[in-house]
């Protein structure tokens, strides 16, 4: 067994290496997964994570009584949650949570200690907001809460469940040195009057049947309630006729899954699970096709003696065991190296990027056995490969295994039968009657090649989609300089102020649910009228003009509702409970806001009250106006995309490493067996009188063809699964896009390594000794 491994090194260093790569990318992109599943869902059982939240006007301690009655209901709380400006540098937002209590989605310490309800002074602030803004326990904060200035003293740092991803207020990531949240007593509120408009509640069943038992706890009371949705509008209202506020509540019910910071989340675990099973795959395919490959040969070599021993007496079990050790060998090294060292190191790799985007007080990585199973699956694989390479020469009698292996009859191909083939020269006739002979192994190079092409256009097609999407963001659609934020209960007459002010154009966004096709998901609703600011596209980024008495949607929600111009959709804001049954009327592309946009006229007469929530301007705003919460500049929000790039370019170098690994092992393992198979050939050719140079184009030219024509295959196939990957994205619909200079350089690298290899396997004719390569019998 070591002389038949040492003469077929190189195979089996690659079977090695695809199994080593295979366990590496599963057990460290996995564990890094699993870390994070398992980390996340530690912190929310120890901060007793919220299962579903209501938002509306005014909760009063009736509606605690009435959900506390259901046996399902362990625990509910109220919040009161309001936006205020921090007067401080950039005059950030900060989210403020007054608690009666703090059971539910529990404020978790970091520095100083609990929340102390008695504490009308103190604010225990967001821990990575403090960091951004230099801010320690004790340092005094001014906040403007819609005109009122609360006055409060750091008490303590600390993480919140409800926000593990802080939803931006400007642009795409998370800018701590902009946002962030703090938790105050509600003896803290300004006024006696406390009004609470979240609540936190935790049951013991699953979420829609929870919400079925709300709606029926209301009908027994005698409550009049329309349901509209699965954690839709809930409205009750008492039918004694009492129209106080309190006897009325508006509510809309969200799951815990439906929330931002949780979906964020695990959309984020669900796209490294795809990463963490699509490419390994590509590994898996090689290293078993490679490993039959190698055991083919080296069995058909070894048929004289296996018919020896067979005729002297030995049985077939112990000698397919011998056989089934090469594979199983190797891949068992291979897998378990993979996974000790995947699990050790590949997860600090993303730490520091999934950090700046998440926040957890623990980033342990996971292990799962799905490590293990898919190991034992490459070792159970490479012994059934093994297997169907020695069973076929076992059910042979002895005398017939003695005898050398009659070659296999090659059938003569279409082409050959066309007058075609009389005019193609001797080079390429020679390399497809090659190719015909030995279809497994240019089968498996061109499986590798395909495979490099796929990494390289996913890798390279990942980095052109965020730089795109930045131009197409930030140049081709928005052309503003500031925009300015508006506060909370602010007036029309101050915003026509500020809008006169800084010449600028109101914009509204609101959070709006569709429901099309079977289809309900939340998306936003986008109001304002036409501007320069702003330039419509379609999704090939042409300029195009949107009705301004119409509806129309982006298309990333047209995709995902699977609507087009003409077809009807139900949308209602949340907060209202009237559905508005519309008309698709034009369909635009925004890579960042997906959802509905209609004029300030159209809102009109769907009875939607125009309140904008920002105003931009092309005008450089430094001092922010009364009734501004915060000022973002377009530098701001490509700097916020700049961040995002950072784990996107991460994953490109991953990726690109990986694609020339499976290139350089597949190209010069198969291309060192396919040597060993045609060395009788070529000696054949020498003797007839064949040159070096002529014998290196001969062997050069196949591998060359091979490698084109797997990139050319490759290339659609790395755009299908790059788009594939695109499409899990929650908001991001990037630009159609194939671009010439990411196929040129793909193109180039696979080419190279493709030329390279093989020259250096083809210096190997010059050591070809021609008596001993005539003696050999074909394999």
């Amino acid at each position: 067994m070591l002389r038949d491994i040492k003469k077929n090194k190189m195979q089996f260093i690659a079977i090695f290496l695809m199994s080593f790569i295979t366990l590496l990318a599963v057990s460290g992109i996995g564990s890094e997964v699993q870390g994070l599943r398992d980390n996340l869902d530690n912190f929310y059982n120890e901060t007793n994570m919220a299962d579903v939240y209501a938002f509306g006007n005014n909760f009063n301690e009736n509606i605690i009584d009435d959900l506390l009655s259901m046996e399902s209901t362990t625990g509910v709380e109220r919040q009161c949650v309001k936006k205020s400006v921090a007067q401080i540098d950039n005059n950030p937002t900060i989210t403020l949570h007054f608690l009666e209590k703090n059971n539910i989605s529990r404020y978790y310490p970091v520095e100083g200690g609990n929340i102390d309800f008695n504490d009308t002074e103190g604010i225990w602030l967001d821990a990575r907001f403090a960091q951004a803004k230099n801010l320690s326990i004790g340092d005094k904060i001014s906040l403007n809460l819609t005109g009122i200035i609360l006055n409060k003293t750091v008490r303590g740092l600390g993480y919140s469940p409800d926000y593990v991803f802080e939803v931006p207020e400007n642009g795409l990531v998370s800018d701590f040195n902009y946002q962030g949240w703090g938790y105050l007593s509600y003896k803290a509120y300004y006024s006696s009057d406390v009004p609470y408009n979240k609540l936190l509640m935790t049951s013991n069943v699953d979420n829609q049947e929870y919400y079925d038992q709300i709606h029926q706890m209301f009908t027994e009371k005698k409550f009049q309630l329309h349901l509209l949705e699965k954690y839709n509008i809930l409205q009750t209202k008492d039918t004694s006729g009492n129209d106080d506020i309190n006897s009325r509540i508006i509510a809309v019910f969200m799951p815990r899954e439906d929330s931002g910071s949780d979906t964020q989340i695990q959309h984020e675990i669900d796209q490294h699970i795809i990463l963490t099973i699509t490419f390994p795959i590509i590994f898996v395919v090689v290293a078993l096709l490679i490993l039959y490959t190698t055991m083919s040969r080296i069995i058909n070599h070894q048929r004289t003696q296996i018919g020896t021993l067979k005729a002297i007496g030995f049985q077939n079990e112990p000698i397919i065991k011998h056989y089934l050790t090469y594979g199983f060998i190797f891949t068992l090294l291979g897998s378990v190296l993979g996974i000790i060292i995947g699990h050790k190191t590949i997860p600090y790799i993303f730490l520091d990027t999934m950090q700046s985007y998440y926040t957890l007080p623990c980033w342990q990585p996971g292990f799962s056995m799905n490590f293990i199973f898919v190991g034992l699956l490459i070792v159970l694989g490479s012994m059934f490969c093994s297997y169907l390479t020695i069973v076929k020469i076992m059910e042979q009698s002895p005398s017939t295994t003695l005898k050398a292996k009659v070659p296999n009859k090659i059938r003569v191909s279409f082409l050959e039968k066309t007058m075609i083939w009389d005019k193609l020269n001797f080079n390429i006739r020679w390399n497809i009657r090659d190719i015909n002979r030995y279809r497994l192994r240019s089968f498996i190079t061109l499986f590798g090649i395909i495979g490099c092409t796929v990494l390289l256009i996913s890798a390279f097609g990942l980095y052109d989609g965020i730089n795109d999407l930045k131009t197409w963001n930030y140049d081709d659609i928005n052309h503003y300089q500031t925009r300015l934020i508006i506060q909370d209960n602010i007036s029309q007459s101050q915003i026509d102020s500020i809008v006169q002010e800084v010449n600028g154009t109101p914009v509204m966004f609101t959070t709006i649910q569709i429901k099309a096709n079977n289809v309900t998901k939340t998306q936003k609703l986008t109001v304002h009228n036409k501007t320069p600011l702003k330039t419509v596209t379609d999704k090939h980024r042409n300029e195009i003009t949107l009705p301004e008495d119409g509806i129309s949607i982006s298309q990333k929600t047209a995709d995902t509702f699977n609507l087009k111009v003409g077809d009807n959709m139900l949308w209602h804001l949340y907060g209202n409970d009237t559905w508005i049954n519309s008309t698709v009327d034009a369909i635009y592309a925004d890579p960042s806001t997906q959802g509905i946009t209609i004029s300030t006229n159209e809102a009109v007469r769907n009875n939607i009250s125009f309140k904008p929530t920002e105003i931009i301007t092309d005008e450089k705003v430094v001092n922010s106006p009364e009734g501004i919460s915060g000022i973002t500049t377009h530098e701001d929000l490509v700097h916020s995309l700049d961040k995002y790039n950072q784990a996107a370019n991460l994953i490109v170098v991953i990726l690109v490493i990986f694609a020339l690994v499976l290139a350089v092992v597949v190209l010069y393992s198969l291309g060192l067996l396919g040597f060993t198979e045609v060395e009788r050939d070529m000696a054949t050719l020498k003797v007839l009188g064949f040159q070096f140079n002529d014998l290196r184009k001969l062997f050069i030219t196949k591998y060359l063809a091979i490698t084109i024509v797997g990139f050319i295959i490759g290339v659609p196939t790395g755009y299908c699964i790059l788009n594939t990957v695109r499409n899990t994205s929650l908001y991001l619909y990037y630009p159609i896009n194939y671009s010439l200079t990411t196929i040129a350089i793909s193109f180039a690298i696979v080419i190279s390594v493709s030329v390279i290899i093989n020259i250096l396997l083809s210096n190997k004719l010059k050591d070809i000794d021609m008596v001993e390569a005539l003696k050999k019998e074909r394999e």
